[in-house]
């Protein structure tokens, strides 16, 4: 087994080959429908301190603005597969160029309950070297490198509510520095943690 392939991140096990036997496969086509259908990168970047990306969206968005959420966007229906949806969003939001990364396969999707419904499918990727990142200042207000260690610990996820509509929720978080990591994005991560 290989330095390359096997990491230790504060007591857990990081396998490449472990993991894309845990993941979902890729799929090669689209789904059926892609008007309420997005994919999103989660990308495992092991460095010294391994890590995976985040951004802090614009507040100039109409959706979601200021939240903390993983690199990816809607289908276009020019992309190829879900894969070439996240890999294409996360060169345009955060300039992560493909090439250096390795897909590894798919997390399940993820419903957005409020709003749009949208199915959000994460897609997770490999990267040995730490890329060069430049954000979109149009979609992008900060790039976040939150650290494996804290992702992949489930105990660092804590439960909170929230009440829409006269409907109480719940729904997952996970704390960073100042960010509040919460909803759809802290569902993906808590899904990485379990298959580890």
């Amino acid at each position: 087994m290989s330095g390359a392939q096997l990491y230790s991140v504060s007591n857990v096990l990081l396998h490449k080959e472990v993991l894309r036997q845990r993941l979902l496969p890729h799929q090669p086509a689209l789904p059926a429908s892609t008007d309420a259908h997005a994919a999103v990168l989660v990308c495992c970047v092991i460095t010294d301190e391994p890590y995976t990306v985040l951004t802090r969206r614009s507040m100039q968005l109409s959706m979601h603005a200021g939240q903390i959420s993983l690199p990816g966007g809607r289908v276009d229906l020019c992309d190829a597969s879900l894969e070439a949806t996240a890999l294409r969003e996360s060169h345009e939001e955060i300039g992560l160029e493909p090439t250096g990364l390795q897909i590894l396969g798919r997390l399940p999707d993820v419903r957005v309950l409020s709003g749009t419904g949208i199915a959000i499918t994460p897609v997770v990727a490999w990267c040995e070297q730490d890329p060069s990142l430049n954000h979109n200042p149009y979609e992008v207000d900060e790039i976040i490198k939150l650290p494996l260690h804290l992702v992949l610990d489930t105990n660092n996820y804590g439960t909170d509510t929230l009440e829409r509509d006269g409907i109480k929720r719940e729904f997952r978080f996970l704390r960073y520095q100042e960010h509040y990591i919460w909803g759809a994005t802290a569902r993906i991560l808590l899904s990485l943690a379990e298959l580890t």
